[in-house]
């Protein structure tokens, strides 16, 4: 560089000082990597209360922190700069501003740091363009400069879930179906959700359900669909808003009354806080990448992923394809953990349904399962007993199946299906538009 990397020594020792002035303040730089400390000689002193810290003495002590400093020698810790760093006027009330400057500053650092890897991997040419366009959405991450904490006590764990019992409802996306509601609560921020079906079972329209639902709701929704053409979706959300038979609109055999229906269900939908991304060649990063990229800029509370199976590695060879769908499954839900946000994947079942005289699907029926039931905090299976027996009494009915739910329990719920509009409601409630 032609400059320096940007730091402030004087704000760094500002709050070194705060913290000896008061202790009740070490909280707020106890999470901090030394790293953030760019003088080697606060990098030192905070590296000498760190110690003491963890010995369970108090950081505060002047003699404590210059012996801890003088008997392991640390290269960057100097006695005469430990009284500099105490002469700062400063006062442990601004401590937290302080800390906030100082790891922005670090942030800095880091992004130009990430930025100059970039650069020197596309002038060499020795990362494949994927990579590099993984590499490129990780320059920035530095900058989200929300509290990403190491170590959480117990009694901090404690206390929150004991303040989670005073919030009326939990902290979830409503699915849009208030009995599915009932058992799995919601959508919650952090938890990978797998909706599967054999073929034909209507999976692409419950999980597109599920993202309307969402968008009304004013959430952000993202859907990656690998199958479906942005342009197909909505025109299914237009005739299952609107009451109109799908194949009426595939054959353009619609009447002047139907076609207003349309536009106005047109004109209820082209608002809806949903983002496609639209390419069929999406690959696990580049999934990730794009849901970053949204959720930085404030636009995603719930990503769609239509469907599994059809999302590509990345990589050439190698691996066979259930080590890959593994691998997939594991970043998917590592995505939704670090994003805090509801990752919905659809999932295609293997042909092993077809051949048992029981047609309902259970766990060991994910096609290429590998780690996508473990990985999973919820399954859901889609069985419609119309669709295998025709003179069945359960016409119209779908059977949402919970095969596996992380923190509640297994069972079932009924919800209504209509092949016509392509859409599923609760049952006894829903009416026909």
């Amino acid at each position: 560089m032609t400059r320096p990397p940007p730091s402030d020594p004087h704000v760094e020792a500002q709050l070194l000082a705060a913290v000896m002035i008061d202790a009740d303040q070490w909280p707020v730089i106890a999470e901090l990597p030394s790293e953030t400390f760019y003088s080697l000689g606060c990098r030192g002193v905070f590296e000498a209360m760190t110690a003491l810290h963890a010995a369970g003495l108090p950081v505060d002590d002047l003699g404590l922190i210059a012996q801890q400093g003088q008997q392991h020698a640390h290269p960057s810790f100097d006695l005469a700069f430990l009284s500099g760093v105490m002469a700062t006027e400063t006062s442990g009330h601004y401590a937290t501003e302080y800390a906030a400057v100082v790891r922005g500053l670090h942030a800095r650092r880091l992004t130009i740091r990430a930025a100059y890897t970039l650069i020197h991997h596309a002038a060499e040419g020795d990362l494949t363009g994927e990579e590099l366009a993984t590499l490129a959405s990780q320059v920035v991450t530095p900058l989200d400069q929300r509290a990403r904490h190491q170590f959480v006590s117990h009694a901090q764990a404690i206390d929150a879930a004991l303040a989670d019992l005073d919030n009326p409802v939990p902290d979830a996306i409503h699915t849009g179906f208030p009995d599915l509601d009932q058992e799995i609560l919601g959508f919650e921020p952090g938890a990978l959700y797998v909706l599967a079906a054999r073929p034909a079972m209507g999976k692409t329209a419950l999980g597109y359900g599920f993202a309307l639902n969402a968008a009304r709701a004013g959430h952000g929704v993202a859907v990656a669909s690998l199958e479906m053409s942005p342009k197909a979706l909505s025109l299914r959300a237009l005739a299952t808003d609107a009451g109109v038979d799908l194949n009426r609109i595939r054959h353009r055999t619609l009447s002047p009354m139907e076609r207003n229906r349309l536009g106005a269900a047109g004109h209820r939908l082209r608002s809806l806080p949903i983002q496609f991304m639209d390419a069929t060649d999406q690959t696990g990063a580049s999934i990730a990448r794009d849901a970053r990229v949204l959720h930085a800029a404030g636009q995603l509370d719930l990503l769609l992923i239509d469907y599994l199976q059809l999302i590509e590695s990345g990589k050439n060879g190698g691996e066979n394809r259930q080590q890959e769908v593994s691998q997939i499954s594991r970043s998917l839900k590592k995505l939704a953990m670090e994003l805090q946000i509801p990752v919905v994947v659809l999932s295609q079942l293997s042909r092993g349904v077809e051949a048992r005289p029981s047609k309902r699907p259970m766990l060991s029926d994910l096609r290429e399962s590998g780690a996508i039931e473990q990985d999973a905090d919820t399954v859901m299976f889609i069985y419609r007993d119309e669709y295998y027996n025709p003179h069945t009494d359960q016409q119209g009915v779908a059977e949402i199946i919970l095969g596996k739910q992380r923190n509640g329990p297994v069972g079932s719920v009924l919800l209504s299906y209509s092949s016509e509009f392509v859409r599923f409601g609760n049952l006894a409630r829903d009416v026909v538009g």
